[in-house]
């Protein structure tokens, strides 16, 4: 085969995309959740602290986050591991977002 050949071929299975490309969309992707997930910790600690509450919304975020990293490697690679997480993740997610609801309505001055 020839370069071009092999160029081409190469091309067709990444949809047009370079692979050095995609590398750095991976890269960037796994430092913005990194980000997400340091922020939301000091949201979360910073407002028990502060105010003496639990923001469960904060939290909510983040295990949605994980949620979806888990479960779409655990669907791709089918480790046990990863969809284990993915599920347990997504549990944390809705009792978070229930809890969050639930506040948020017992704390209301309209309802």
């Amino acid at each position: 085969m020839k370069k071009e050949e092999i160029l081409e071929k190469a091309r067709k299975e990444n949809k047009n995309k370079d692979y050095a490309l995609i590398e750095e969309e991976n890269k960037a992707s796994k430092i913005a959740g990194i980000a997400i997930i340091i922020l939301s910790t000091v949201y979360f600690v910073s407002g028990i602290m502060i105010t003496g509450k639990t923001n469960y919304g904060w939290y909510s975020i983040l295990a949605v986050y994980c949620a979806v990293i888990y479960g779409l490697r655990g669907i791709k690679s089918r480790r046990k591991l990863d969809i284990f997480c993915g599920i347990l993740w997504t549990i944390a997610g809705i009792l978070m977002i229930y809890y969050y609801f639930k506040e948020l309505i017992s704390s209301s001055t309209i309802l």
